[in-house]
């Protein structure tokens, strides 16, 4: 690396940090029940401080998973963000894809501590289904926390997970909403 390099890439580290302490200090002076605008309207995720930082924790995760990835040592997301990964991508990522473009199915995501997911597709969009209660499933995913998350965001492929049911509607899943 030329000092040049070096220079660029400790002044895009600083940029970074000082952004990061920014939003942080934003969202801390505003409360998590502060209404904010939000990309997701279209979703039942509230509009709120609280909502926004939970989806940068998010955002941050799968991210830093990337960048791990590229130096070659990816690590799973922590469980606790994982867990709640999940939930979040159906509200917001799905949660404003629009219509399901396939035949309504109802799909299941089983992490391995013990956390279940219930989600209906339907031609008005996505939907998590309360997932106490049992429910008969097209397709079941079955994986960690991290890698269920990590799938949903396209990073691990369909393969690295446990899958049942029927696979062409577990693809169609991970390909939907198109994140590219």
């Amino acid at each position: 690396m030329t000092p040049a390099d070096d220079t660029l890439s400790g002044g895009l580290l600083a940029r970074s940090a000082a952004a990061t302490e920014g939003l942080i200090t934003a969202l801390l002076t505003a409360g998590p029940a502060m209404d904010c605008w939000t990309w997701w309207g279209d979703s039942d995720v509230p509009m709120t401080s609280g909502a926004v930082a939970r989806h940068q924790v998010q955002e941050a995760a799968v991210h830093a998973f990337d960048a791990q990835l590229a130096v070659g040592t990816p690590q799973p997301v922590p469980v606790v963000v994982a867990l709640d990964g999940i939930a979040e991508f159906i509200g917001v990522s799905h949660g404003t894809a629009g219509a399901w473009p396939h035949e309504p199915v109802r799909i299941g995501l089983h992490a391995a501590e013990g956390r279940s997911w219930l989600v209906d597709l339907t031609a008005s969009g996505s939907l998590l289904v309360d997932g106490r209660h049992e429910a008969e499933t097209v397709a079941d995913l079955h994986g960690s926390a991290s890698d269920l998350l990590l799938a949903l965001h396209l990073r691990l492929p369909l393969d690295s997970l446990r899958s049942e049911g029927d696979r062409a509607t577990l693809e169609n899943l991970l390909s939907w909403p198109d994140l590219g």
